[in-house]
C-alpha cells in the first residue's frame, strides 16, 4: 500500500496482522500489527486503521525489544493502579473528598474525533480549540486552491471533531 503524507510518498507493507483492540468510531480501529514501513525491517506497528487499510492514524512502530519493555512498563503502570483503585474503594465517605481534581474519563468514542484535531486523547479543551483553529488555518479551501473539495471536506471533520469533543466537556460540566 502507499500513502501520501504532504508531499511525501509512504510505502508500508503489513507482514501480519496480530489484532484489534479497541473500535473507533465509524470504521476506525486501533490494530496491531507487524509492518515493513518503506522496504525497512518489519516492527510492530500500533495505530489507527479504516477497516479497508486504506488510511491510517498516527501510530508508534516499535523492535520487540521495546514492545518487552513496554509490556514491562504497562504491567507495572496497571498493577499500582489497581492496588490504588482498591485502595480508594476502602475509604470512608469523608475521606473521599481529595484536595486534587480528579480526572475526567472520556470515552473511547471520542477518540477519533482527537486524532482529526490530531491531538492526543484527552486534551483539554484550550487545547482542542487551539488545534482546531491552526488546523483551520492549515486545510482552509482558500489557502488549499488546487484541491478545494479534499479542503472542504477536511475543515468540516474538523469542526465536527471540535464540536464532539466541546459538547462532551459541556455535559459533564468540564468545560
Amino acid at each position: 500500500m502507499a500513502y501520501k503524507d504532504e508531499d511525501e510518498e509512504i510505502e508500508c507493507d503489513i507482514i501480519e496482522s496480530y489484532g484489534e483492540f479497541s473500535r473507533g468510531y465509524g470504521n476506525w480501529n486501533k490494530e496491531v500489527n507487524l509492518i515493513s514501513w518503506n522496504g525497512r525491517p518489519a516492527k510492530l506497528d500500533i495505530r489507527n486503521w479504516q477497516k479497508n487499510h486504506e488510511k491510517c492514524g498516527k501510530g508508534i512502530a516499535i523492535t520487540r525489544e521495546e514492545a518487552e519493555e513496554l509490556v514491562k512498563l504497562l504491567d507495572r503502570i496497571l498493577k499500582e493502579k489497581t492496588a490504588k483503585s482498591k485502595y480508594q474503594t476502602g475509604q470512608s465517605q469523608s475521606s473521599k473528598k481529595s484536595k486534587t481534581a480528579k480526572k475526567p474519563v472520556l470515552p473511547n468514542t471520542l477518540e477519533p474525533f482527537y486524532d482529526e484535531l490530531e491531538l492526543l486523547f484527552g486534551a483539554k479543551p484550550a487545547e482542542c480549540k487551539s488545534a482546531r483553529n491552526s488546523l483551520l488555518k492549515k486545510y482552509h479551501p482558500d489557502r488549499n486552491a488546487l484541491n478545494i473539495a479534499f479542503a472542504t471536506r477536511k475543515t468540516i471533520k474538523i469542526k465536527e471533531a471540535y464540536e464532539k469533543i466541546m459538547e462532551w466537556w459541556s455535559k459533564n460540566g468540564l468545560a
